[in-house]
């Protein structure tokens, strides 16, 4: 047991992030039905619970509890700036807005909200409108990732590299995780340009983390609006010709945002002098 402690210790870094990748990817695998197992459905809904399970396990085998503490305490981090609230709450989805109403503008084209993601969810019928604050709530009480991807992974990473190697690093892996979503029958969405997506986003979440002393209360609720504007919004998880171009501008926007991040030489900048702790 101590020989395999002194392991995880030296090769934290990649033994949690081959850890959150077998507990999760075998459920997306088999949500999809590239692997013939039938799972039940509440298992779909919490396979973001993978991360937390993952961090935990690493954190504790090579931190002990001392570790686990600080890195659930990372949730309690909540006095921050209002501004990183507006941030967290308002960046992403004003982004996707933004470009979709472009792309409108550009082709002369109403945005087609039927085809939003909300409809195949939540039926044909439903009134969007009074559920994107319950799917919000749900996304940010059931996603699990920030515990893997920015508790676990992103302190590592800027303990060995930049800040803008250890979000470009971070990326790319966040990027290969999602490959099983796009395995689903029918799903035509191409994977190789959602890497262009990941890579600022990625860059953003460093900067809003780094600024709000780790707080990963704050990067949980960046994820979820997010993932309801995506939602909720005609630019993400649909198919459809009308917003591709929708789709490419809010990629255009996420990397214009996340260049003048880089290069700010004036508070809040993208680099933190001080190191996020991390208990190797």
């Amino acid at each position: 047991m101590q020989s395999l402690i002194r392991f995880l210790k030296q090769h934290s870094l990649i033994s949690g992030i081959v850890l959150m990748f077998l507990l999760t990817w075998p459920i997306d695998l088999a949500n999809s039905k590239v692997l013939p197992i039938q799972l039940p459905f509440a298992v779909y809904l919490l396979v973001g619970y993978g991360f937390v399970i993952a961090s935990l396990v690493m954190t504790g085998l090579t931190s002990g509890r001392d570790g686990i503490y600080a890195i659930l305490k990372r949730f309690l981090i909540w006095r921050v700036s209002w501004k990183w609230y507006l941030v967290a709450l308002l960046m992403l989805p004003g982004l996707y807005l933004l470009a979709v109403l472009l792309n409108s503008a550009l082709t002369q084209t109403s945005p087609d909200f039927s085809t939003v993601l909300a409809y195949k969810i939540f039926g044909p019928s439903a009134n969007l409108p009074i559920l994107i604050l319950p799917y919000f709530l749900f996304d940010a009480l059931t996603n699990g990732e920030e515990i893997g991807w920015r508790g676990y992974v992103l302190p590592r990473l800027q303990s060995k590299h930049s800040t803008l190697t250890s979000s470009l690093i971070l990326g790319v892996i966040w990027w290969f995780w999602h490959l099983p979503k796009f395995l689903a029958p029918g799903n035509a969405s191409s994977f190789a340009i959602y890497l262009p997506e990941m890579l600022p986003l990625a860059v953003l979440y460093t900067w809003l983390y780094n600024n709000t002393r780790g707080s990963l209360l704050l990067a949980t609720l960046f994820h979820a609006s997010g993932n309801a504007a995506g939602m909720f919004l005609p630019i993400t998880n649909t198919i459809s010709d009308s917003n591709t171009g929708a789709f490419l501008l809010f990629i255009m926007l996420e990397t214009l945002i996340a260049v003048v991040v880089i290069f700010s030489r004036r508070p809040p900048q993208f680099s933190r002098k001080e190191r996020i702790q991390i208990y190797d």
